[in-house]
């Protein structure tokens, strides 16, 4: 079983996926079936949290397994058994069970962040930043902006603890996360100067010098790791396929029931999920790796829209489509056209928020225009809105950030991301960024010029 193995968190223990830090579960082996479980899944539970503060990862995650097995519905136990996965360093398990924890509604900033923390370690931090953004009103100013660097937006990681550290509730770990959301945005002298709040001169500098070993873009996972004070286990076969949650029951074919319309997916509201308690992220001082594990998808750029080659379908009326040749509507394909004539709705506002809908990010000015051309020029949607640019340093490199912006508000920008996500394109949504700069670029074909107001 290959391992890597890093250091422990930096000032205290780190409760975001564990209770301790620093363990390396080398006891345990993944199985890839679960024995058929007996017992009390309460009980159970109970076990596995002891464990967990025992350090006992191979007996906290039997013990989450039969829980979850005994009771596949309750979202509480299928966070937990995430967490122990967390704990061996099983990520690619953690994600099967923290995914199906929110899908069975769990909320908590605990979960949340740590199904984020999970994603970028598995090479998808775009789905970690739109998962970020769905939960802003629940999970704490100091995980949220340290979860939003890690995931690949560091300017909004430092706007947002620069805020959170003049709260009179912050701490010593608000300080350190600001530090090392400063050093994965490149500013390195910042970094130092926060991180000196804290430790003694000697201790400050090897805490940048330890960060800058694993600042690469491409070592996302080892980042994560050492954040979250556990070992990679590579040899992870993934959550056994007898806990995998259970899929939907098959809709009632057309002719015995008539669809509802499917409302857009909602943005959690604080004011409908239960108050969670704070969470708190601590940097991480990682030790010098010897063998690094590579990303299930390549770092550096998994946010920049890769186009594809091709022209999209043109669309035809609904009318002449009919004429050809009736189709019965079922349910699904109801809910999904339902869906998608409330999104065509979405206009530019004249008033518009700060919430912005980011296409990609690109080395020079120029690509960036390019590549709004083209797919404002594939895209009706796209090209209605105004288009905005702006500047991000990374790892020492200024990128070109495209984004659109003229949304009432998030569940605007969040509507319209999942559209352009439902037609093979990329994005996420975030605020808008300081300085960012309004562009008027005629689109090819259309005779007309956009720009943000």
């Amino acid at each position: 079983m290959k391992r890597t193995t890093f250091g422990k968190a930096a000032i205290s223990s780190l409760i975001v996926a564990t209770t301790m830090v620093g363990c390396t579960g080398a006891a345990f082996r993944p199985s890839t079936s679960a024995a058929p479980a007996k017992g009390n899944p309460v009980r159970l539970a109970e076990q596995a949290e002891k464990e967990l503060e025992r350090h006992d990862i191979a007996d906290a995650i039997a013990a989450a397994e039969a829980a979850v097995q005994l009771a596949p519905e309750n979202s509480d136990y299928r966070a937990l058994l995430g967490r122990t996965y967390v704990a061996a360093g099983r990520f690619a398990s953690a994600q099967s069970a923290l995914e199906d924890a929110v899908t069975l509604g769990s909320g908590d900033a605990r979960t949340i962040v740590n199904l984020a923390l999970v994603h970028v370690a598995q090479g998808r931090a775009d789905d970690a930043r739109n998962l970020l953004v769905a939960h802003a009103d629940t999970v704490p100013a100091a995980d949220y902006g340290l979860a939003m660097a890690m995931a690949g937006d560091p300017v909004e990681g430092v706007r947002i603890l620069s805020e959170a550290i003049h709260d009179p509730s912050a701490t010593a770990r608000t300080r350190q996360n600001l530090a090392y959301a400063y050093a994965l945005a490149g500013r390195w002298k910042d970094a130092r100067t926060v991180v000196g709040m804290d430790l003694e001169p000697l201790a400050a500098n090897k805490r940048i010098s330890d960060w800058a070993q694993i600042a690469e873009p491409s070592l996302a996972p080892l980042r994560v790791a050492s954040l979250m004070g556990v070992t990679i286990d590579d040899s992870d076969a993934g959550q056994p396929a007898m806990l995998a949650l259970a899929p939907a029951a098959a809709p009632v074919p057309a002719e015995m029931a008539q669809a509802e319309p499917v409302a857009e997916l909602p943005v959690a509201d604080a004011a409908t999920q239960p108050e969670a308690s704070p969470v708190q992220l601590a940097a991480a001082t990682p030790q010098p790796v010897v063998q690094a594990v590579p990303a299930s998808k390549p770092a550096p750029r998994d946010f920049i829209i890769e186009e594809r080659p091709g022209k999209p379908v043109a669309a035809k009326p609904a009318a002449k489509l009919a004429a050809k040749a009736p189709v019965k509507a079922t349910p699904v394909a109801a809910a999904s056209a339902a869906k998608m004539q409330q999104v065509a709705f979405i206009k530019p506002v004249g008033n518009p928020s700060q919430w912005v809908v980011q296409l990609g990010a690109y080395d020079t000015a120029a690509i960036a225009k390019e590549k709004w051309m083209v797919m404002a020029g594939r895209d009706a949607m796209l090209s209605a809105f105004p288009v905005m640019t702006s500047q991000a340093t990374v790892n020492g490199k200024t990128y070109h950030r495209l984004a659109i912006n003229g949304f009432a508000g998030r569940a605007d920008a969040m509507t319209a991301c999942k559209l352009i996500k439902s037609r093979n394109g990329q994005c996420f949504v975030r605020e808008s960024a300081p300085g960012a700069t309004p562009q008027r670029w005629a689109v090819a074909g259309r005779g007309r010029q956009f720009a943000s107001r």
